[in-house]
This record gives C-alpha cells, structure tokens and sequence, in this order.
C-alpha cells in the first residue's frame, strides 16, 4: 500500500512564491457596493459572495524608483446575491489584468509588502437585463501582506458606468459605448469593498 503524502502549503507571506502562481479564493462584499441607476434608484448590493481566480506573471520588473513589480491576471470572477438577485461574471472578451508592486526598492523578494490594482471588466445580470462596463472598474489594496490578499479590503477608484447591453451592437466586445446611454453605475467605496474570506486549494494532480 503506497501513502501519498500531501505537500505543506504555502507560506502566503512569502513573496517569492507570488511570481508564476495561480490562486483561487473565496469572497464577500459587505457593506458600500452600491448600484446607481439613471433613473435616480440606489441599490445596496447585500449578501453579495462568490469566487476568484488569479494568475501572476513569472517575470518580475521594476519600477523607475527601484520597486519590484508584477502582473497579475484574473483568470475569473463571480459574486452573487441571493437578496437581490445580482449576479457578477468576468466579461470573457477583455482582458482583466492587475499589478502587484511592492513598497520597498529591490528584487522579488520585496514583492510583499505591496500594492495591488486590477482593472476589471464584468457583467451584471439583474432583474433580467445585462449590463457591462466599457472603461475598467479599477479595484485597489493597499499595502497588502499576504498573497492572495485574505482579509485585506479592496476599494474602488470611483464610480463605474455601466450600459444596458442591448444597446451595444458589438454586444460584450464592445470597447466604445458609441451613443449608448448609461444605464447604472457600481462603486464600492468607504470602508467596504471586496473582502477575501478564505483560500481554495486546486489540487493540480501531480503526484
């Protein structure tokens, strides 16, 4: 009879395991994730949860000052509402590309701690219309310790347009909303935002 022993996890502080690492988390949103529609309602966007996934780049470069610094990649996205009925999906058709870069000057191992931007592209689905974003929903965290980031709040810049998609000819590959209305807007701000509640390990079925 063979045992196979299963591989100690990773030391999430570590950031030398950042570089050509893929991750998958579980999330919540709690609290200021706000819908903005044009005809002046306000939703509260409640009980909102779901899943992640996250790639890093194997190479690593640095900043004009020094930092080292590395692409991100998020691979999925998915949050849900069973109060509201929301549902959020990564637009397969952009690309959805973030950066880590660490605080202080040096190599990859001054990746942690760092600073994180994702520049996000999604589809809302409620109350059966699908709405997407053209210009990025641009995500942050800021000096993060761990990676992926558990626990660490990620807040947006500021307010996302959003437009009905039946009003965009070129459907979710659409880059520029032409003559298309707004139809609602998502922010996540104050001290709330995209919370990462736990790890998902992804066995990759090597042994």
């Amino acid at each position: 009879m063979s045992v196979h022993a299963r591989p100690a996890p990773a030391d999430r502080a570590d950031p030398l395991i950042i570089p050509g690492s893929t991750h998958h988390v579980g999330l919540a949103i709690r609290g200021e994730l706000k819908l903005y529609f044009a005809d002046g309602e306000t939703l509260d966007c409640e009980d909102v949860q779901g899943m992640s996934a996250v790639r890093s780049s194997d190479t690593v470069t640095a900043t004009a000052d020094g930092r080292p610094t590395v692409e991100v990649t998020r691979l999925m996205t998915h949050f849900h509402s069973n109060v509201t009925g929301l549902l959020i999906q990564q637009n397969p058709s952009r690309p959805n590309l973030g950066r880590l870069t660490g605080i202080a000057p040096g190599g990859p191992e001054r990746l942690l701690p760092a600073d994180v931007t994702f520049d996000q592209y999604l589809i809302l689905a409620l109350r059966g219309r699908l709405y997407v974003n053209t210009d990025p929903l641009v995500m942050e965290a800021k000096g993060i310790t761990v990676f992926p980031p558990i626990g660490t709040t990620f807040l947006s810049r500021g307010a996302t347009v959003f437009y009905d998609l039946a009003d965009l000819p070129g459907g979710i590959a659409q880059h520029d909303p032409g003559d298309a209305t707004p139809a609602l807007a998502l922010a996540s701000q104050s001290v709330c935002g995209s919370h990462l509640t736990h790890y998902i390990d992804m066995p990759t079925g090597e042994g």
